[in-house]
């Protein structure tokens, strides 16, 4: 199911940026803001969407409490976030987004750690769609000319560090599990990092986030001495 939804939500998206792109190169920026506008739209309502299925599964399931239903999780907190940072192309936000929430959404593709509900189809769908599209966002962003830099991974750093201290009080006062801070979700390469008590796991769970980041930074970076030296 991730793949069938990712290309589903990432097909269109490039079509999109396709479209976007050529009315750029012809000069008409007026109806490419304008394109984009649209498509950012349907892409954040989308997210938003299923973020609010995911919710109501809760409610009506009787699960929706303190613990599971505020958006403290990195994808939770980068969907909420996903159609202001489009829409206003906050540095931060974008930053964040490709830097923090490709790698974070394609993780959770990967190994899927859903609450057990009433209705796993419906929550696997939901929560699918929410993953990929936070995968789509920033290929769309980059739609109008916006690229990511290097220096940007810095920015994506200290997000996932505030992120880090309100999923950390948020645990605190609800006994919640946000970023997965008091604990690992079996079945996640997280498990791994376990095995020597909390506070290694905490710093283990840092350090991956900051190697990630750096890797992410030098890649990016090549590709900027590739296009300036072209």
């Amino acid at each position: 199911m991730a793949i069938l939804i990712l290309l589903l939500l990432l097909l269109p998206t490039l079509r999109a940026c396709r479209r976007i792109a050529s009315l750029r190169r012809r000069g008409m920026s007026a109806q490419a803001q304008k394109q984009y506008r649209i498509a950012a739209w349907r892409l954040g309502s989308l997210i938003w969407l299923a973020m609010a299925v995911q919710e109501l599964i809760l409610l009506k399931g009787g699960q929706l409490t303190w613990r599971t239903g505020l958006p403290l999780h990195l994808c939770s907190l980068l969907g909420v976030l996903t159609l202001p940072m489009l829409l206003t192309g906050h540095p931060v936000l974008r930053s964040a987004a490709f830097f923090a929430g490709m790698p974070g959404a394609a993780l959770a593709l990967a190994y899927p750690a859903m609450l057990a509900t009433p209705w796993p189809r419906l929550t696997s769908l939901a929560f699918h769609t929410l993953h990929a599209g936070l995968i789509c966002a920033p290929v769309l962003s980059m739609s109008l000319g916006w690229r990511p830099r290097a220096a940007d991974a810095v920015s994506a750093w200290f997000f996932l560090l505030l992120a880090c201290i309100a999923s950390a009080a948020a645990n605190t006062l609800t006994g919640g599990n946000y970023l997965f801070l008091a604990g690992p979700v079996s079945g996640t390469p997280l498990e791994a990092m376990a095995q020597y008590g909390l506070a290694v796991y905490r710093g283990l769970l840092m350090f991956s986030a900051t190697f990630v980041l750096t890797i992410e930074a030098a890649a990016v970076h090549a590709l900027e001495k590739r296009r300036y030296s072209a």
